[in-house]
């Protein structure tokens, strides 16, 4: 073989070791690209179920990362509608003007909202064997016209002030809570100085644990412990006089578990509001992996709702949710 036949085969050897690193590379490079990362923000009462959705769609489908983040039903919604992320956790109906900018929603949860106390509350005894009546939590929260712990059962000599806590952020709690009460909306709750707004609902379970004389409400998963499902250290569950018979009868009585306040919401039991559907809401369309992964939520997904303190979405509408999924 001549020097010039050995010079070109030289030549096109490094251009094959060039092509190939290129080729590898650019491989790599592709890889890199189909990691998809799906974002999502809002609902505190969702934000716990969102997190054990991520992690077991991501061990599933290592190429999906799930970026949540909580902030309020408010902050879901407002993300969503500017498309800064794939996915709103939204805790209260959509209302027809979001709808109309293009937002659309899925139902992915059955949560509820229940009125909390602390356990060092003077009148514990009596509103856990009594309950209260739609009645009087709407002159605490809405009308301010029982003020005192003792006007509340009637003890006159009782003068401990009702200390109310509500939310600062726009949320479905809220919401949800007023609604149970009334015709009402989250600005209905009054603005006044006996009156502590709190943000999120880690706040609000904060300051109920803290305040004897406090009365506030918040969604189920911050209100019971996660390991042992029996309400957190420091607070009790106001319990529902739901038949104003002036007593906690045995069918009423849900509270002392987690677990049993969810199959209060899945059997109606309590009554919606102030149970309700939660949602997982994006702009104009569900694409993609996003899509995918919601339609995973709506089927494999159900599985990890019980265990977490959520109800599964309600077998009659579950089909109407896979459509309007399939629908977009």
């Amino acid at each position: 073989m001549d020097e010039k036949t050995q010079k070109n085969k030289k030549i096109i050897t490094t251009l094959l070791i060039i092509s190939m690193v290129g080729i590898i590379s650019f491989s790599g490079c592709t890889t890199q690209q189909e990691a998809t990362t799906i974002k999502v923000s809002g609902a505190y009462s969702l934000y716990p179920m969102m997190v054990i959705w991520a992690q077991q769609y991501h061990s599933l489908h290592p190429d999906i990362n799930i970026d949540v983040s909580s902030g309020g039903a408010g902050k879901g919604m407002a993300d969503a509608l500017a498309g800064s992320v794939n996915l709103g956790m939204v805790s209260r109906d959509v209302t027809s003007a979001e709808a109309d900018q293009g937002i659309i929603a899925v139902a992915v949860v059955e949560d509820a909202v229940l009125a909390t106390i602390n356990t060092e509350n003077p009148v514990l005894a009596i509103i856990q064997e009594k309950g209260l009546t739609k009645e009087q939590l709407r002159a605490i929260f809405i009308n301010y016209s029982i003020t005192t712990w003792g006007q509340l059962v009637g003890d006159m000599n009782n003068t401990d002030p009702i200390k109310v806590y509500s939310r600062s952020d726009p949320c479905g709690a809220a919401e949800s809570w007023v609604k149970y009460l009334g015709d009402y909306t989250q600005d209905s709750i009054p603005t006044r100085e006996e009156i502590t707004k709190v943000k999120g609902d880690d706040s609000m379970s904060k300051s109920i644990a803290g305040d004897p004389l406090g009365i506030g409400y918040s969604n189920v998963n911050y209100i019971y412990s996660n390991s042992t499902k029996t309400p957190k250290d420091g607070i009790a569950v106001v319990p529902l006089d739901l038949n104003e018979n002036g007593t906690i009868d045995p069918e009423e009585d849900f509270y002392d578990s987690r677990d049993d306040v969810v199959n209060a919401e899945i059997h109606d039991t309590l009554p919606a509001p102030p149970s309700r559907l939660v949602y997982l809401v994006t702009l104009n369309n569900f694409t993609g992996a996003t899509k995918d992964f919601v339609q995973w939520i709506l089927t494999d997904g159900q599985q990890y709702t019980f265990d977490n303190g959520y109800g599964a979405v309600p077998t009659d509408i579950l089909d109407d949710q896979i459509q309007i999924l399939e629908g977009t």
